[in-house]
Parts: structure tokens; sequence; C-alpha cells
């Protein structure tokens, strides 16, 4: 991954909500601003932000019916911008899955050739669910992930726990997560001094640049 992607991945999920407010409000004039708000899970009040910035770009309006009801609709403006955000989102994804698959293949090519050979992966995202896949590829074992506060159960098939020593036989863990990755990092080797961690080479600007 180049350090331009990592950083557009760490903010793509603005332009994403607002992508998803455009098809919620295409999809249905009587969405609200709470409900919209429990969808993707933000506060209320970052919903009502959002809301107010497509009425300021001209992509959504509104308008009072009976009963003191509000409806929202996407104006032409709003469709536009709409189709235009899906082929963002969908060609960068794909660009980010090709990037990410490189580098993460090749630390553990690195961990393999140092005889780490059963590695647990810190996350439970989307990075860690591209280090299942690539782990086919390697010579390497993914046997596990360590997620804290992850609500998963399972990812491909292998088990998600909170910490190492839940995790099984493992020789070394493997930093898959763009989310917070200095503190999972910091954390892990505080709780796990003795334990080998690799890190994928452009996460380690996260980790370690001050």
């Amino acid at each position: 991954m180049s350090d331009a992607l990592i950083q557009k991945k760490r903010s793509e999920g603005e332009q994403e909500i607002v992508l998803r407010l455009l098809e919620r409000v295409a999809d249905d004039n009587e969405v609200s601003q709470a409900g919209f708000a429990r969808q993707v899970g933000i506060a209320k009040g970052l919903a009502n932000s959002y809301f107010n910035r497509c009425l300021k770009k001209g992509w959504i309006k509104l308008r009072q019916v009976p009963k003191q009801r509000f409806l929202y609709y996407l104006t032409p403006k709003g469709f536009a911008e709409k189709a235009n955000l899906t082929a963002q989102f969908l060609a960068y994804s794909y660009q980010f899955y090709r990037d990410a698959r490189a580098d993460l293949g090749t630390a553990m090519e690195s961990a393999g050739a140092k005889g780490h050979k059963r590695l647990a992966v810190l996350g439970d995202g989307e990075l860690a669910e591209i280090a299942a896949i690539v782990s086919d590829e390697t010579p390497v074992e993914i046997v596990g992930f360590i997620a804290g506060q992850g609500a998963r159960a399972r990812i491909a098939g292998r088990p998600v726990v909170k910490n190492w020593k839940l995790i099984g036989k493992a020789d070394a863990a493997l930093l898959a997560t763009l989310d917070d990755a200095r503190e999972v990092y910091e954390a892990f080797i505080r709780a796990n001094p003795d334990v080998p961690v690799h890190v994928p080479g452009q996460l380690k600007s996260l980790v370690w640049d001050k």
C-alpha cells in the first residue's frame, strides 16, 4: 500500500457516509436524521451536519408535508453526485485491495523466512480479512485473530479472541488494522513483550511516526 492510499483509506469514511445518505434518500424520502444516524452508526448531531451539507450542495431538498412531517428528495444534481461517488468508491476499493494484498503478502513472506510459520493477526477488519485470503498463497498459516473490542466470533473459519493467551499455538503476530494501528500495536507489545510482531511496510508509518 502506498502512503497516499493509507491516508485516503482513513478519510474514506466521510465520503462513504455521504454516499449512504444519498442512497437512503433515493430509496426512502421519509428517512429521518435519527434513523440514518442509527443505520450508519454515527451520532445524531453528526448526521445533522451531513444532511445540512447535502442540502447546501443542492444534492437533496427538504419539503414539508401535512401533519408537520418533512420529506427529503434527491435532486438531479444529487443523482449525479451519487453516481460519481459510487464509481469512485468502487475504483478505490479495488486499488486498495490489490495493494493491501501485495503488502501483506510481503510481510508474511518475511515472517516465514524468519521461521514464524503460524501467525495471529492483530485486527478484525478489512485488512484482517485480506490477510486471511493472502495467507493461503504464502508459507505461513493464520491461526486466529486478536481484537479486544471485536464483536465477531470467526473470520474465514479462524477464531477471533481478545488476547494472545487465547490464540493457541502461534509463533508471532501480524499487525493488520488501519483503525488505531499504533494503539493496537503498542498495547499488544506491552502485554506480550516477548512475542515478535510483523508490521506490513506502509503500516510502519502509522505505528512508528511521531
